[in-house]
């Protein structure tokens, strides 16, 4: 079970009512305030968020995004030098996140607490100056999973780009990716430049021709002498003057028989 903290969580009037953001995400900036009061940043991870809200690591992770993209929070990674490990996350609050001319009522206890609030965001500049230099690298977009076996990686900003580009087949082709790189165990660095790759590699290929083949009779020219009447009378057996004279013998013979 998560550690709860005791300090208060501040949620500003323009957090509350943007409706870009989702009610638990905004849930989740309070917390991420009542952490940045106690150190000056929030070092909780997804998983310390994810057991505290009881929901999935994937779900902390786009209410994290969120945020980030609307400009309330900003992240720093720190990575294992010469790895992409990660070993440290730190989320800080961004000032221009908060609406100084809002006026709320609140009670004098939330009035101080927010005070050291603002206090953080003042401090924030020198802590990140002392930061390593590995830990002040900018974060880069949090990708998430897609696709039929869940290994294509893709940010909110790739996947609307993909959608823009391929809006009648974008998921067929997550999917493809997808299920070549289950087969094959193949990964790649940008999945939204492999998919652009693959598409115009279809492009590319001729397009085959199925239908059904026919069967052609060879009609072939006749010779000249092949048109001409066959005179089948010369075939005929030719009587010879021995046989005409025989045939007389044989005719006076029955006569005088």
């Amino acid at each position: 079970m998560a550690e709860h903290r005791s300090y208060y969580a501040i949620i500003p009037a323009n957090i509350r009512y943007d409706t870009r953001l989702m009610p638990n995400a905004k849930l989740l900036y309070g917390e991420i305030t009542a952490l940045c009061n106690e150190k000056g940043y929030c070092w909780a991870s997804n998983d310390y968020f994810a057991d505290l809200y009881n929901v999935k690591k994937e779900t902390i992770s786009r209410w994290v995004s969120d945020l980030e993209k609307f400009g309330y929070i900003r992240r720093s990674i720190v990575f294992k030098e010469g790895t992409k490990q990660i070993i440290n996350r730190y989320i800080f609050l961004n000032q221009e996140g908060i609406d100084e001319k809002i006026n709320t009522p609140i009670d004098e206890k939330v009035k101080d607490n927010n005070t050291s609030i603002n206090n953080t965001f003042n401090n924030t500049k020198e802590y990140r100056e002392d930061l390593p230099t590995s830990k002040k690298s900018k974060s880069k977009p949090v990708r998430h999973k897609y696709g039929e076996y869940q290994n294509v990686l893709l940010s909110d900003d790739q996947l609307e780009k993909l959608k823009s580009e391929f809006p009648n087949d974008w998921e067929q082709r997550i999917d493809r990716v997808s299920e070549y790189c289950e087969l094959s165990g193949k990964t790649y660095k940008n999945y939204l430049a492999t998919i652009r790759a693959w598409a115009k590699k279809d492009k590319q290929q001729p397009k085959r021709n199925f239908q059904a083949k026919q069967n052609y009779t060879r009609q072939e020219q006749l010779p000249d002498w092949a048109k001409e009447p066959v005179d089948y009378s010369s075939k005929k057996a030719k009587v010879t003057e021995e046989d005409r004279r025989r045939f007389l013998e044989d005719v006076g013979d029955e006569e005088g028989f």
